[in-house]
């Protein structure tokens, strides 16, 4: 479990993010999905804490959802010096919000089975044309 995730979240986010890691996603990705639904909305200086992350691999995992629609961000309402800090929420459910990594899988294994089934029409053309009778050296 990560630094900072308490132990109920943790123990319950963890076989999803190993399952949502093991269809393609970006491990940082899977974490920041996961924070963001079981945390709520949430600052990147907060998705580096729950998430036990840097800030840099935060903004790339956000970059990421965002560019798949997943995330909706909004400007921080507090006042401050410096940059404005952002405020990251799922846009839908979590339901939803993994659609795009199983589809992504389901049509990544349709690619593998169509290529599994050409090469079984390569082996069997090979076998109806090859000369099986045996010479002796």
């Amino acid at each position: 479990m990560a630094a900072g995730e308490d132990s109920k979240n943790g123990v319950l986010h963890e076989p999803l993010r190993e399952k949502l890691i093991e269809l393609g996603a970006n491990e940082n990705t899977a974490s920041v999905l996961l924070c963001l639904h079981y945390h709520g909305a949430a600052t990147s200086k907060d998705l580096q804490l729950h998430c036990d992350i840097r800030q840099p691999d935060v903004s790339i995992a956000i970059s990421e959802l965002r560019e798949m629609n997943l995330v909706h961000y909004s400007p921080r309402s507090e006042i401050s010096r410096g940059r404005p800090a952002h405020i990251y929420r799922l846009r839908m459910s979590l339901e939803q919000s993994i659609l795009p990594f199983v589809n992504k899988a389901r049509k990544r294994a349709k690619e593998i089975l169509i290529e599994a089934d050409a090469v079984h029409d390569m082996v069997r053309n090979v076998e109806q044309t090859a000369d099986h009778s045996f010479r002796a050296a």
